[in-house]
C-alpha cells in the first residue's frame, strides 16, 4: 500500500510517464508488461495477470491523470472526462475509505491488476486534496508531455526541462517571430 505524500507523488508521476511520447516508447503497452510495472513497483505481491480489459482501463486512467496534469501547468485539457474516467476507475476498483492507525486513506479492495490500478486512482484522489497536487504537472511541450514535480518556488516551471523542451519552446517562438 502506497502511503507517503512523497511514494503517491513517484508512483503517480512514474505511471503517466510510463509513456514516452517523444519515442513512442510504451513501457505497459501490453498486458505483460502492465503486470511487470505493477510488480516493479510493488502494487501487488505475485505477478498478476491483467485482461485486456483491466489493460484498456489503465491505458485510459494513465491518459486522464496526464490531462489533470496538462490543466495543473496551465494548459487547456479536458478535465471533465479525465474526472470521468477516473471516477470509473475508482467504482471498478472498488475504491473506498478504510482506517489505518485511525486515520481514513483511500484503498481499493481486493487483490490483483484491478487492486493495483485502484491504488493509483486513490493516490491520485488523496493527492489533489493536498498542496503538493499542483506542482505536479505534465510538461507544456506538445511533443513530450512528460509528468514532473515543479520545485520552483512560485511553482512556475512549465517544461520537464529547461535545457530541453524549453529551449525548443524558445527556439519555435524566436523563429515565428522572425518569418
Amino acid at each position: 500500500m502506497v502511503t507517503s505524500t512523497v511514494s503517491r507523488l513517484d508512483l503517480v508521476r512514474d505511471f503517466v510517464n510510463t509513456f514516452d511520447l517523444e519515442t513512442g516508447v510504451d513501457r505497459i503497452a501490453t498486458p505483460d508488461e502492465l503486470a511487470e510495472w505493477y510488480s516493479e513497483e510493488g502494487l501487488v505481491d505475485d505477478l498478476v495477470e491483467p485482461s485486456p480489459a483491466e489493460h484498456r482501463e489503465a491505458l485510459a486512467v494513465r491518459e486522464a491523470v496526464r490531462e489533470l496534469l496538462l490543466a495543473n501547468n496551465g494548459l487547456e485539457a479536458d478535465t471533465g472526462s479525465a474526472g470521468a474516467t477516473l471516477e470509473d476507475a475508482g467504482r471498478k476498483t472498488r475504491v473506498g475509505i478504510r482506517f489505518e492507525g485511525g486515520k481514513p486513506v483511500l484503498a481499493p479492495e481486493g487483490d490483483g491488476a484491478a487492486a493495483a490500478l485502484g491504488q493509483i486512482v486513490a493516490a491520485v484522489a488523496e493527492l489533489a486534496t493536498t498542496p503538493e497536487w499542483p506542482r505536479l504537472k505534465a510538461c507544456r511541450d506538445d511533443h513530450c508531455r512528460v509528468a514532473f514535480y515543479d520545485k520552483s518556488r512560485n511553482r512556475s516551471r512549465a517544461w520537464c526541462s529547461m535545457e530541453v523542451c524549453g529551449n525548443r519552446e524558445k527556439a519555435r517562438t524566436f523563429r515565428a517571430k522572425h518569418h
